[in-house]
């Protein structure tokens, strides 16, 4: 029952927005009681906190591991950085991709506003931006060039590029089958592109 909720909340959160959604409208959507919702998710925000973090634990696991092995490497490229992050979140689309767009647009929404499910829980007490920086000063074309600012910009445009992969800007790369490999590898080499720019 749990999980069926999730997968309610998490569709109408990705279509129609967080703010939209009400308790009600997924109780109504997943064919349940409003009391059989605030019995297991007491309130939209501890929902919402579900949702992100189903898929946004394993996800921001596979980004710690993959940057913290990047950390004693003295032959890092910018490609290595930016892959670093990408792939979880490709493994992630891949593996369901309609879902995961979904998970992925409520993600960078709340990002994007430093909501503290992203800030405070998903991080899990490790700081990925850190990590990131800390590894980005060991590839010599990024020593001088790469800050937070010109960091979050890149990562959270990608990110964003991600999350519309269901949009006809971006040639609908996505399908029951995943990503499109060539717009992960495009993606990829515009962003690394962009950190080294100078």
């Amino acid at each position: 029952m749990r999980e069926a909720l999730l997968d309610t909340a998490e569709e109408l959160f990705g279509t129609a927005g967080v703010e939209v959604v009400s308790m009600r409208a997924v109780a109504r959507a997943a064919g349940v009681a409003p009391a059989a919702l605030t019995h297991h998710f007491p309130s939209k925000r501890a929902l919402l906190e579900a949702v992100v973090l189903r898929r946004g634990r394993p996800v921001g696991d596979g980004v710690r591991a993959r940057l913290g092995e990047l950390q004693h490497r003295d032959d890092l490229t910018a490609r290595d950085l930016v892959d670093a992050v990408l792939m979880p979140f490709v493994e992630e689309l891949d593996r369901e991709p309609l879902a995961a767009v979904r998970w992925l647009k409520i993600l960078v929404t709340l990002a994007l506003n430093e909501d503290e499910i992203v800030t405070n829980e998903l991080v899990n007490g490790v700081d990925v931006t850190d990590l990131f920086l800390r590894a980005a000063a060991s590839v010599p074309a990024l020593r001088d060039n790469v800050h937070g600012q010109r960091a979050g910009i890149a990562m959270f445009s990608m990110l964003t590029a991600l999350a519309g992969a269901d949009l006809g800007g971006y040639g609908r790369p996505i399908g029951p089958g995943g990503l499109d490999p060539a717009y992960v590898e495009q993606l990829a080499l515009f962003t690394s592109g962009g950190l080294e720019a100078g």
